[in-house]
């Protein structure tokens, strides 16, 4: 590519300004403020575009700082080059309103298109930051930026994988990172969910362990009940055999007396009942004796005599006999009485029920140790109930904590791992064969600087070599010197032959070098080496300086 001609309609301070270039090296010499950066920035806007910045970045970009000083908005310009033997015109409009690109093959009429990359196929594929990295060298500049070293690794692993530039490693590295990034937040959302869902176990052997303690709780009162119940019927129990029980036997006893009395009251009655009716049977007999005799007869007849008599003794000693019985029953009485008296002077427990009353106490007594046997079965059995649910309990929350402690990662989450894992080898792989090519590239690219630097140093130094963590050092046929020891004019030489040596790896097509103040730290002799050494590489070489010795020295070369 050669530049032809830049048509300057309104860029920076200039206006309406034609520049015509020719092919080789040329110096465009001017004093300060005559315009050499503005018209090297015009050529890198020509060909890359200018974008306008955001925010606080705006009012220092390169679109504001070349805004024209007259009518910013007609911010437009032309440029005329040839690039494989044909001739193209690149017209740009700047202005943000009304911004635009026309590309044209001045042979035979055909328009390109800028949008759809036809000016970017003519370029070989160069983007902006390689552009400054390496055949655009500024004033104070030229340092290789880091973007050139990122090219060169990825030319390399590209050239190894391809054979050519159509893949970017280093685009195809940040596509894997984005990747990673994302695999990782999906793993992150995934263990989330499932530390949810073992916190919902966790929870459920919560509630579980709390109804535990209720039913704890519960069986510890029913069994209090129980030994309560327990506890009552015992001492129901006991009362017989201590005073209470005493006094009731007691009671029986009495009771049982006067039943026994009772009945002799009433066999004792019966007696003197059965004695007075044999005693007047046998009187009747009597009487009916004397009537069997007769009228006339005076005395009764015997045999019927001699029954009623015995008929009315037995009478009589029957009576006699209730007599005796009811007397002695009554004494018996007045016996039990006193006795009964002493108990109640003494604090002993009176009979005071009848034997009915006495024989209800003990029936209810029996009903209320039924019910006691009752209520200690119906105790037991929810005893047993609540022993059954809780041991339930106690295997489900068993259960519960040996799925948290034994959880594992679902199928899901194992994908997920797998596919990381696969993305770090992918990523480690890609950038050892960036590595492994880039050694290979960097030695190219050290063989070709040292070419560079041994001939505008005019052979003062033999080799330059950049190593693995992009550190710079020369060798002068006896010792291995870093560059950092040099001089500032010898460092600003390893610079250039290090951004011409990598061109010649890095870009496909041949571009104008252009320099702007470069040379500012050279000695003569060693600016009249490098500017034969540019000259004889049949690029366009573009040289802006403020000084008339580049000038002359080129002058000289040309003519000799």
């Amino acid at each position: 590519m050669v530049i032809r001609e830049l048509y300057i309609k309104n860029f920076g301070k200039f206006t309406e300004q034609h520049f015509y270039l020719k092919d080789g090296i040329q110096v465009i010499c001017g004093e300060n403020e005559f315009g050499k950066s503005t018209l090297h920035a015009f050529i890198r806007a020509m060909l890359f575009g200018l974008e306008r910045g955001r925010g606080r970045a705006a009012a220092k970009d390169g679109f504001s700082r070349h805004e024209p000083w007259e009518n910013p908005g007609y911010y437009a310009g032309v440029m005329r080059f040839s690039c494989g033997e044909r001739n193209f015109r690149l017209e740009r409009n700047f202005a943000r309103a009304t911004r635009r690109a026309y590309l044209v093959c001045e042979d035979d009429g055909e328009e390109l298109s800028v949008e759809q990359g036809d000016l970017n196929m003519l370029l070989g594929g160069m983007t902006p930051g390689l552009f400054d990295s390496t055949v655009s060298v500024g004033q104070l500049q030229t340092e290789p930026g880091q973007e050139l070293y990122e090219a060169l690794e990825n030319r390399a692993a590209n050239y190894f994988e391809t054979g050519s530039g159509e893949m970017d490693i280093s685009a195809a590295l940040r596509v894997l990172r984005e990747k990673q990034r994302d695999t990782e937040k999906a793993i992150r959302e995934e263990e989330a969910a499932q530390e949810a869902e073992r916190e919902k176990l966790r929870m459920e052997c919560t509630y579980l362990e709390r109804d535990m303690q209720a039913l704890q709780c519960e069986y510890d009162e029913k069994q209090e009940q129980l030994e309560a119940l327990k506890n009552r019927k015992s001492s129901g129990m006991m009362r017989e055999e201590t005073g209470t029980g005493r006094a009731e036997a007691e009671e029986r006893e009495t009771y049982q007396a006067d039943e026994a009395q009772t009945e002799r009251i009433v066999s004792g009655r019966s007696l003197n009942r059965m004695g007075l009716v044999g005693l007047l049977a046998g009187a009747a007999g009597f009487l009916w004796s004397f009537f069997l005799s007769g009228a006339d007869a005076p005395v009764p007849s015997a045999p019927s005599a001699v029954i009623s008599g015995v008929i009315a003794g037995a009478g009589i000693l029957l009576l006699l006999a209730g007599i005796y019985t009811r007397s002695r029953e009554r004494r018996d009485a007045g016996s039990r009485g006193s006795r009964t008296r002493e108990r109640a002077a003494a604090g002993g427990p009176v009979q005071r029920n009848s034997g009915r009353e006495h024989l209800s106490e003990i029936r209810s007594a029996e009903i209320h140790d039924a019910e006691i046997r009752d209520a200690e079965r119906r105790i037991q059995g929810e005893l047993d109930h609540i022993r059954s649910v809780w041991k339930d309990k106690e295997i489900r929350c068993g259960n519960l904590r040996e799925q948290c402690e034994e959880y594992e990662p679902g199928d899901a989450r194992k994908k997920l791992g797998r596919r990381l894992e696969a993305l770090a080898l992918a990523e480690n792989e890609l950038k050892s064969a960036a590595r492994e090519m880039g050694d290979l590239t960097a030695r190219t690219v050290n063989r070709r600087a040292s070419e560079i630097f041994s001939a505008i140093t005019d052979g003062a130094y033999k080799s330059l070599r950049m190593d693995e963590e992009r550190h710079l050092s020369v060798w002068d046929g006896a010792r291995n010197i870093p560059a950092e020891r040099l001089s500032r004019g010898t460092i600003e030489q390893i610079y250039l032959a290090v951004r011409l040596g990598a061109a010649d790896v890095l870009l496909e097509e041949s571009v104008p070098i252009i320099l702007d103040d470069v040379f500012a730290f050279y000695d003569d002799k060693r600016l009249e080496s490098a500017l034969k050494w540019l000259s004889r590489q049949g690029k366009q070489v573009i040289i802006f300086t403020c000084h008339k010795r580049e000038e002359e020295i080129v002058k000289r070369i040309v003519c000799s």
